[in-house]
């Protein structure tokens, strides 16, 4: 079957090509994380945006819209992994690619929040889904000792300038572009994205999901799902509401309130290439645990009291930074420390079981945060707090993990 050949024969193979045609892999694997990942650090931008047209409807109730995204991408590693079986990992990109195409067409004319929930939530959540998994699996089987760097390079992908487009073209305009613009983007991933091994069938008595459940009774595992968890919790509030903030921090400069979602995503570019590069080197294990620890006390030393422009980009940058890597490292992680014939089932449901904080932890925070008539920051200490402890946690237990493999520092792991 399909996932076995993504995920556990291609790593029986004595070499892999750690180069060639997987760097057009690494390019079509770095626009499908624009597509997804890149769009849903964005969402911020569209968050405040709903703030001021929804007056009537809570913060908490539109951060839903865009928690569903990470949740269904997330959710989506189990279904995933049986479409790419059935038709192929090229095109079943293609189908998630178009289904998000289509969900930014359909969101340009949508007039009323409930269509919103359904065009921009679930819509566009499980065609990044579709799209995500398939990246991840057909990226490995072309590198396997700069996994942690090409992963890196992936995730580099960025999203474009929502909110300038929407001062410049309106809010219809803006989707339709970007609709027009991933058309073409997704029909060269199609060509591109292309599996280094064939196909083969499910083995004897394997499920139809082809998951083998058994893995979840290794501790190590759960503790790693476990962190991922909290910082998932921890990271997309986050993401979501400082373009809020920013916007209703009075005496802010309007090139930060314009671009800070911007500024964060250029400095998670950062961190997200150099930690991969690091981990290959030093151990993945070694360079995940710094960035979470520091994800987790930036927003309690800087986000609580930024009031001021430079206060503001100072904490972009380097939480942008510190937190650009996690979603990357965690995978390349789980993929350095378990059985490789059973990758398939640790990746499906360690992304599974994260899906759950990644639209609670949005929904929760924005309770803390004033209606949109507020013209102030009230609430967002609570929110900085939550993102702060959360992601410490996750920092505590990633930890653990790490000394229950060897307690020398300097050990690669």
């Amino acid at each position: 079957m399909l996932i076995t050949t993504l995920f556990s024969s291609i790593y029986s193979e004595p070499s892999f090509p750690e180069g060639g045609f997987g760097w057009f892999v690494v390019f079509s694997a770095w626009l499908i994380m624009a597509l997804t990942y890149g769009m849903i650090n964005a969402f911020g931008v569209y968050e405040t945006f709903y703030v001021m047209k929804y007056p009537n409807m809570t913060s908490s109730k539109l951060s839903v819209i865009g928690s569903l995204q990470p949740c269904l991408t997330f959710l989506a590693a189990v279904p995933a992994v049986t479409v790419m079986h059935h038709i192929g990992p090229q095109l079943c990109t293609f189908i998630g690619g178009m289904i998000m195409v289509a969900s930014f067409m359909l969101l340009s004319i949508t007039t009323e929040a409930w269509q919103i929930y359904i065009v921009q939530g679930l819509m566009y959540g499980i065609g990044s889904g579709l799209t995500y998994v398939t990246a991840t699996a057909v990226l490995f089987q072309w590198f396997k000792h700069k996994r942690a760097l090409v992963m890196g390079i992936a995730s580099s992908g960025s999203s474009l300038a929502v909110r300038r487009m929407i001062k410049s073209i309106g809010f219809a305009w803006t989707n339709r572009v970007i609709g027009f613009i991933f058309l073409p983007v997704v029909l060269a991933i199609s060509v591109f994205l292309r599996p280094r091994l064939p196909r083969r069938g499910r083995k004897p008595g394997e499920n139809f999901l082809m998951i083998n459940f058994a893995v979840l009774k290794d501790a190590r595992f759960l503790a790693m799902t476990l962190s991922f968890v909290l910082c998932c919790f921890g990271l997309f509030p986050g993401l979501f509401y400082f373009d809020l903030f920013c916007n209703r921090l009075p005496n802010l400069s309007q090139g930060v309130k314009d671009y800070n979602i911007a500024i964060l995503n250029a400095a998670s570019v950062f961190g997200r290439i150099i930690p991969g590069y690091a981990g290959d080197k030093l151990g993945r294990m070694n360079a995940l645990f710094p960035l979470v620890l520091l994800s987790g006390i930036l927003p309690l030393a800087l986000w609580i009291p930024a009031r001021s422009t430079a206060a503001a980009v100072c904490f972009a940058v380097f939480w942008g930074f510190s937190s650009g890597a996690l979603v990357s490292m965690y995978p390349a992680c789980i993929g350095h420390l378990f059985p490789i014939h059973d990758m398939q089932s640790y990746l499906s449901l360690f992304f599974a079981f994260s899906s759950i904080s990644a639209i609670i932890g949005p929904y929760c925070s924005g309770t803390f945060i004033p209606d949109a008539d507020a013209s102030d920051v009230r609430g967002f200490n609570k929110l900085a707090i939550l993102v702060g402890v959360f992601l410490l946690g996750a920092a505590v237990v990633q930890l653990a993990v790490r000394l229950s493999i060897s307690r020398k520092i300097f050990y690669n792991v």
